[in-house]
């Protein structure tokens, strides 16, 4: 009998690396890496190009997975905050949205 949960994927991202079936994790892994090398005083944009169902999203969470993993002991450790700009209709939302999301996760942290 055919094991149903591996016959059937649905179209959603993967949460985890445990969950990679594309061996994704290894490229995921160095892009955090990379990230967490980064000592530049200037600041960088990261872009994942693909068709939508791709694994763009996937890739992503994997990669949150491992800065948040390799980060773990470090007194800096990057702040992580998801921010989906498709959800806005026009640009004075989206940017009110952007800027509220941003500053609550920072209200109450001590650093």
């Amino acid at each position: 009998m055919l094991d149903e949960e591996k016959m059937f994927n649905p179209d959603v991202p993967i949460k985890s690396s445990d969950d990679d079936l594309l061996d994704r994790k290894q490229f995921a892994k160095q892009l955090a890496r990379s990230i967490l090398d980064y000592k530049q005083s200037d600041s960088f944009n990261i872009g994942l190009y693909g068709k939508w169902g791709s694994g763009k999203t996937s890739v992503l969470n994997m990669t949150v997975e491992y800065l948040l993993d390799l980060s773990k002991n470090d007194v800096n450790k990057p702040e992580i905050i998801r921010f989906n700009p498709w959800m806005f209709t026009d640009e004075s939302q989206l940017i009110n949205q952007f800027f509220k999301q941003l500053s609550s996760n920072f209200i109450g942290k001590k650093r």
